[in-house]
Parts: C-alpha cells; sequence; structure tokens
C-alpha cells in the first residue's frame, strides 16, 4: 500500500515533469520564434544590403554615365573651338593670298569682266564705286573706261582694307550695295571652306570629339 507521503511524492512529480515539459516546450517554441525573426531579420537586412548595392551600383552608373557625357561634351566644345581657330587661320591664309592676287594682271581682268557685267545688268546712270584707295592703278583705269563706253557716272569712294580688294556699288541713294569685295566673297564661301577642312581633317584621323560617320 503506498503511503500518503509517496503518493505526494509521485504526484509532485508528475507535476514537475509536466511542468518542465510545458518549459521546455515554451522554449522550443520562443527558440523558433526567435530563430524566425531572426532569420527574417538577415533576410530583410540582404535585401536592404541588396537594394542599397543595387542603389550604390545605378547611382555610380549614372554618375559614371554623367561623366562619359560631360567629357563627351568638353571633347564637343574642344572639337569645335579647334576647327574654328584652324577654319580662321585659313581664312586668314586665303585672305593675304588674295591680297597678293589683286597685284596680278589676272586679277585686274576678273575685276573688269565683273563689273561690266554688273553694270549690264543694273539700271543706272550715276553709281558709287567703293574701291581700296591702294587699289591697282591699272583696275581704276579700266573701271573708268568701262563705265564711260556704259555711260555711267562714277562717284569713288573708299572701300576700307578689311574687303581686301574687289568693289561695292551702290546708287546714288543708297538703297541697295552690291558687294563684290573679295572679303566678301571670302566669307560667301566659309561654310564651304569649313566643310572642306573637316573632311580633310576626318581622313587624316584629327578630328576632334566626333565620330569619323
Amino acid at each position: 500500500m503506498i503511503l500518503l507521503e509517496n503518493k505526494i511524492a509521485i504526484f509532485n512529480k508528475i507535476v514537475f515533469l509536466k511542468q518542465k515539459e510545458e518549459c521546455e516546450k515554451r522554449i522550443r517554441e520562443e527558440r523558433e520564434k526567435a530563430e524566425k525573426i531572426l532569420s527574417e531579420k538577415i533576410e530583410s537586412l540582404k535585401k536592404d544590403e541588396e537594394a542599397f548595392v543595387d542603389r550604390r551600383v545605378t547611382l555610380a552608373k549614372r554618375r559614371g554615365y554623367e561623366l562619359i557625357a560631360s567629357v563627351e561634351e568638353q571633347k564637343r566644345v574642344l572639337f569645335l573651338e579647334e576647327d574654328e581657330k584652324l577654319l580662321n587661320e585659313l581664312i586668314e591664309t586665303l585672305s593675304q593670298k588674295l591680297l597678293e592676287f589683286t597685284k596680278t594682271e589676272e586679277y585686274v581682268n576678273l575685276e573688269a569682266e565683273n563689273f561690266t557685267n554688273i553694270l549690264d545688268e543694273i539700271d543706272e546712270k550715276s553709281i558709287y564705286l567703293y574701291v581700296k584707295n591702294d587699289e591697282n592703278k591699272k583696275l581704276i583705269e579700266k573701271f573708268k573706261e568701262i563705265a564711260k563706253e556704259k555711260d555711267v557716272e562714277l562717284n569713288i569712294d573708299e572701300l576700307f582694307e578689311y574687303h581686301i580688294g574687289g568693289f561695292i556699288i551702290s546708287d546714288m541713294e543708297k538703297t541697295y550695295n552690291i558687294n563684290l569685295s573679295l572679303k566678301n566673297k571670302l566669307e560667301d564661301m566659309r561654310y564651304e571652306i569649313g566643310s572642306m577642312l573637316h573632311e580633310k581633317l576626318k581622313e587624316r584621323g584629327e578630328v576632334i570629339g566626333k565620330g569619323n560617320n
């Protein structure tokens, strides 16, 4: 026969074991819960890190593209500046060549022919003729002879050195100018000269900031 004390002891043991089991269960549940939370947190941090890295990569790429665009723009500006500088140097060289040309017989004959053609086109009995003060004397005489043949009165005035040579004609009321100065002809050809220069630089691989399309 089990004594009362033994019964109490057995009961207490059963209660203890049950409480222990419940405690262990709760501990497992809490551990699992903590591990799940930790795992989720780690996963969230990984995603945040990946998103952060992606943002940094995207930002770096964007900055890289911006840097490339900036460099390309600088190259383009450099090209335009260099191209314009070379063009101006070429125009200046051509201006000097044209100035030398004004000393030739060929120049006199060419400008005399141009003057004749202009007088044939306009219906004026009296005109202003602008020529350089140091213009070729032979050409001035040619102008006077042609005007006399066409029965046109000449009023000769100064053409600035800037114009290199050639002439400008105006009616007496100065309502229009016919600019046949060498400088004007050269400027009219500026775009064509620039295009030719650009193509030559491309052929030599000296074009800066543009693709060789």
